[in-house]
């Protein structure tokens, strides 16, 4: 008597089984590949763009996009010839690319006249001066005898002469030293072209460009200095977004519940083909929808009804209503009539079978139905930026304007808003998917 093993089988079995993983990995990898390089772009500090080099692990990683885009910063603006900067790094070029000077715990002082930009920035310490508020909150200060600021970033918006500096640390660059304006004696030669020196204080009466990142900024005697908020509209925007999305649901949900029972449920001339005429008319309309889009402005500049978004939610819900009316007359087609007839032997009206009876029972159409309208009113676009003005944009049409300008675009802002706009569609998903699974569970019991 001889045993038959069946171990070859099973291990091909094995292998294709491990194959296909492979493969579907593979495919869902590729999918969510650009997902993954926005996710990691936002996350890069600003000013790292896209390039052709594709870094799956940025080397610096910070989240000042994300606070730009939702809470925002202070950035001011100020005019001085005499200041003080005491930075843990910073650096110093020559604006005509002689030498770029790197330095760390750094102290410079000038006395020259300047103007810088100050990112982050917190007033520490003022005395006099004028000051006046703007209605944009944009506080100016004039003529003010001392100030003193910390800031995330600090940089001149031109070349500074007559600079004294001391650190800890001082790397110089230069094109050819026999050329550069610099007293290098003290230094020791790293690389070609490259200086290094410990603990050192020296003098540059040709100065350069400043930039200095962790930053106390202290100005005496300054002409003025301008304070604005920069960043932090999207929670503004969004609130449109969420409140334009959430009416078109509601609407929807309004007009679609009742519409798909009568088609369902009751008899009428037309029934088998108005509905499929309407949505075919409105879904596959080609050319007539921008007939329709020039008719509907023109209707609604002539009622007065532009720029308001309350308006926008009833145009989408109108626009929702056949095809969502058709897929949740499919659903409730599956819904067996006896629950029907049992409800209404027991006396119960059309609204109370329709809310008592076939609303629990068609949650998964109703889940689905919500997404749809959500996700159109959501990401609606061109209406939007048809109907509204700038101080009425919701989420759409604010990142639209983000790419007016594409070389001046900051693509790690841009991520990140891209990643914010799509975060309430992934919630709506994870929201309405147990509705779902329940309700085809609970079907299934009962078939």
């Amino acid at each position: 008597m001889k045993l038959k093993i069946e171990l070859p089988k099973r291990k091909d079995e094995l292998l294709k089984s491990f194959a296909l993983t492979l493969l579907a990995l593979f495919v869902v990898g590729i999918l969510l590949f650009p997902v993954y390089y926005m996710a990691m772009l936002s996350i890069k500090p600003s000013g790292a763009l896209a390039t052709t080099e594709i870094d799956l692990i940025p080397d610096k990683v910070t989240l000042s996009n994300y606070k730009d885009l939702l809470i925002g910063h202070t950035e001011g603006l100020i005019k001085t010839t005499d200041f003080e900067i005491n930075a843990k790094d910073g650096t110093i070029k020559d604006s005509l690319n002689r030498y770029e000077i790197e330095l760390h715990e750094v102290t410079i002082v000038g006395s020259y006249s300047s103007r810088f930009t100050l990112i982050d920035a917190q007033v520490l310490e003022r005395e006099g001066g004028e000051e006046r508020q703007e209605a944009d909150d944009t506080q100016i200060i004039v003529r003010g005898e001392l100030i003193k600021l910390s800031a995330k970033q600090v940089e001149s918006t031109g070349g500074v002469k007559n600079l004294k500096v001391s650190a800890q640390r001082i790397i110089v660059k230069v094109s050819s030293p026999d050329e550069v304006p610099l007293d290098l004696s003290g230094f020791t030669k790293i690389d070609e072209n490259t200086y290094e020196a410990q603990n050192v204080e020296m003098e540059i009466k040709e100065g350069g460009i400043i930039s200095a990142e962790e930053a106390t900024f202290t100005a005496t005697d300054f002409a003025f200095i301008r304070l604005a908020k920069v960043g932090g509209e999207v929670p503004d925007y969004m609130k449109r977004s969420l409140l334009i999305a959430t009416l078109t649901v509601i609407l929807t949900l309004i007009f679609v519940i009742p519409s798909a029972y009568a088609f369902s449920r009751l008899k009428f001339f037309g029934r088998e083909h108005v509905l499929y005429f309407y949505l075919m008319f409105t879904q596959v309309s080609g050319g007539l929808g921008i007939a329709g889009l020039v008719a509907l402005y023109g209707m609604l500049v002539k009622l007065h009804l532009t720029n308001n978004i309350f308006v926008l939610p009833v145009i989408y819900a109108a626009g929702a209503v056949p095809f969502n009316t058709w897929l949740l007359k499919s659903y409730l087609d599956s819904i067996p009539p006896d629950f029907d007839e049992a409800a209404l032997v027991d006396g119960a009206g059309y609204l109370q079978i329709i809310r008592h009876v076939l609303i629990p029972m068609s949650l998964p159409g109703l889940a689905t139905v919500a997404i749809f309208a959500f996700i159109g009113g959501w990401t609606e676009l061109i209406l939007a930026n048809l109907l509204l003005n700038q101080e009425n944009y919701p989420l759409t049409v604010w990142l639209y304007t983000m790419l007016a300008n594409l070389r001046s675009i900051s693509w790690n802002q841009f991520a990140a808003a891209a990643l914010i706009f799509a975060l309430p569609v992934f919630i709506m998903f994870l929201l309405a998917q147990n509705y779902v699974r329940s309700g085809l569970t609970l079907g299934g019991l009962k078939e």
